[in-house]
């Protein structure tokens, strides 16, 4: 009995040195092959082991914001739409009034999959060589046809070619819209593979600064470009980037806390981080501005 004792006694021993050593390893192992945080399991093993913190978590790099601009198109901009599902990204759609009018069930898609909704003109005119009327006009027609069909528009606008001046401003922001421009150009209507397109927006991407990808998903170029999110995404969250929406202010929106709805942890985005709060478009299309 006394040499089974002393064997127990020494196996419980080994087993308490050796168990911070197990744990670690483990620990290592699960966070190279995932590529980011373990699992919660192993985190909780890790707490009381005196194994070393992991890593920060994905984000360690900033944020980027997806926008695509000049559709609807049919077919496209549904995949679009179940591309950006499937990676669990938001992103935010400025629509061409014109182009709603001819492919109104995608963007009925884009709106009941939850993302952001912009207004992008109704002809995507150079608005600086429009008078103060036809500007509002312009943002009023797609205002309205966004309206007829539920989809909930954002506060956010874009003027097309990014032409906008103090005048244009001021007839936008009098019709209570922000207007949005962007950070990083894919220059996808010029051409190029998803690949190459893909290269250009990574390669523009800056850390702990404002990242506003402009793509198109309504130009001749653009199923390239749409192939190309796959890689972006990828690419830059392994550079540790977090996708997020715009908010209200058309400015990148900050990710909620970890562990809370609307995180992009690297894997995983909520709806809620894509949906932005709407105001009344009926008032947008109706607001009668000092003259107008």
């Amino acid at each position: 009995m006394g040499l089974q004792v002393r064997t127990a006694l020494l196996g419980a021993a080994l087993a308490s040195l050796l168990l911070p050593v197990v744990v670690e390893q483990t620990a290592a192992t699960a966070h190279s092959t995932l590529g980011g945080g373990p699992p919660d399991g192993v985190v909780q093993l890790v707490t009381v082991s005196s194994a070393r913190p992991a890593e920060a978590p994905a984000c360690r790099a900033g944020l980027v914001a997806l926008t695509f601009d000049d559709g609807p198109a049919r077919g496209l901009t549904v995949r679009l739409v179940q591309t950006l599902e499937r990676l669990h990204v938001p992103a935010t759609f400025f629509m061409v009034g014109s182009r709603v009018s001819t492919a109104p069930h995608a963007a009925q898609v884009v709106a009941r999959a939850g993302f952001a909704v912009g207004n992008h003109t109704w002809s995507h005119a150079f608005l600086t060589r429009l008078s103060d009327p036809a500007v509002r006009s312009e943002i009023r027609r797609t205002a309205s046809i966004l309206h007829r069909l539920g989809v909930p528009e954002t506060t956010l606008m874009r003027p097309p070619y990014g032409d906008i001046d103090p005048r244009v401003r001021a007839d936008v922001e009098a019709l209570g819209l922000v207007p949005v421009l962007w950070d990083v150009d894919s220059h996808d209507w010029r051409g190029g593979s998803p690949s190459q397109i893909a290269s250009s927006i990574l390669a523009q991407l800056r850390p702990h600064q404002s990242n506003i990808v402009l793509q198109h998903d309504g130009v001749r170029n653009s199923p390239a470009s749409v192939a190309a999110v796959p890689q972006v995404v990828h690419s830059a969250r392994q550079r540790g980037y977090c996708f997020t929406h715009l908010g209200r202010e058309g400015r990148m929106a900050p990710l909620a806390a970890p562990g809370t709805a609307g995180v992009d942890p690297g894997s995983a985005a909520s709806a809620s981080l894509r949906t932005q709060p709407s105001f009344g478009m009926a008032h947008l299309a109706t607001r009668r501005v000092s003259g107008a």
